[in-house]
């Protein structure tokens, strides 16, 4: 069976992809290796997947070209991250997450493919509600334009899936961390502040909460995904995926001061483009994929500190 991973390079599609090719899946990975963050650890990325079942393709979702290929199932993880970016970089939501996502979709049509997973994100739930969030329950109010552009993903999917006959999963990720993570996350950006003893700025004085999921899980519930995908009918199902424990941005930085024996230096700053709080309901999943995670938040920071100390050569 062959699967096509777009953002192959990037944190979740590099950890995808190492576990696609250990369970002998092939593997066609496409990457536009944008300069978001540090190229050299995209790179650093796609150079460990290396295989016979590995295929990489470097290019722009906006620009792939149908071709006589068989593809099994299609995982679209490319988009750009993160709710708070340069200005000079908001165009790319569009660009990316809404345009790109379209024509991604509308080649995999071309393409015969008609089994679709794709990345969604808790950017897309309100936060004026208590409680978890809930797939049906809880509103759909995001406060980011990356949100915005996630939800406009499950709209058109919903919509594309029932024109062309085409199964979607989405899948809403809850703050994924790990080995090989994203610089531009608070655990990671916090992690090269301390280490280097720079400020710390530290939104909302830390009072935010962050349902913050090992990568292990989310690639457990991407496999689950597929193997529902394989077995079942349907249109258009969204799942949340996230580890049912939220962690205070406060307790994250008191972790890591702990972790790296360092005392950080604090510039408060105020935001209110993001959530104050995500926490997952991951009943769902639980029940239709068997999604179960297991690494707990000082398990799998353990994990990502020791990574990091090699990466960083400390």
């Amino acid at each position: 069976m062959k699967i096509l991973v777009t953002g192959s390079s990037g944190f979740i599609g590099y950890h995808l992809v190492k576990k696609l090719l250990k369970e002998g899946y092939q593997v066609l990975g496409i990457d536009d290796h944008n300069d978001y963050y540090d190229v050299s650890l995209k790179i650093l990325r796609k150079n460990k997947c290396r295989d016979k079942n590995f295929q990489f393709l470097l290019n722009d979702i906006n620009k792939l070209k149908p071709n006589s290929d068989k593809i099994d199932i299609a995982i679209n993880l490319a988009a750009q991250a993160g709710v708070r970016v340069p200005k000079n970089k908001e165009h790319l939501y569009a660009h990316t997450n809404i345009n790109g996502f379209e024509y991604f979709c509308n080649f995999c049509k071309e393409m015969n493919i008609n089994k679709i997973i794709y990345a969604s994100s808790s950017s897309v739930y309100s936060d004026y509600e208590d409680g978890k969030n809930h797939e049906i329950k809880t509103s759909l109010m995001p406060k980011s334009l990356y949100g915005e552009s996630k939800l406009q993903n499950e709209v058109y999917a919903s919509k594309f899936s029932q024109k062309n006959n085409i199964s979607f999963i989405g899948l809403r990720f809850f703050s994924v961390y790990g080995p090989y993570g994203r610089p531009d996350m608070a655990y990671f950006s916090f992690s090269n502040s301390l280490v280097n003893n720079r400020p710390i700025f530290l939104n909302n004085a830390g009072e935010m909460s962050r349902d913050m999921t090992f990568v292990s899980d989310i690639v457990e519930g991407l496999m689950k995904a597929i193997n529902y995908s394989k077995q079942n009918i349907f249109q258009h199902e969204l799942f949340n995926l996230g580890n049912d424990y939220p962690i205070k941005t406060s307790n994250l930085l008191k972790t890591l001061e702990e972790k790296f024996n360092k005392k950080a230096i604090v510039v408060n700053k105020t935001t209110t483009n993001e959530a104050v709080k995500t926490h997952a309901d991951i009943t769902k999943a639980k029940n239709l994929l068997g999604y179960d995670p297991e690494i707990s938040f000082e398990e799998g920071i353990d994990l990502f500190v020791e990574w990091y100390k090699e990466y960083e050569n400390i």
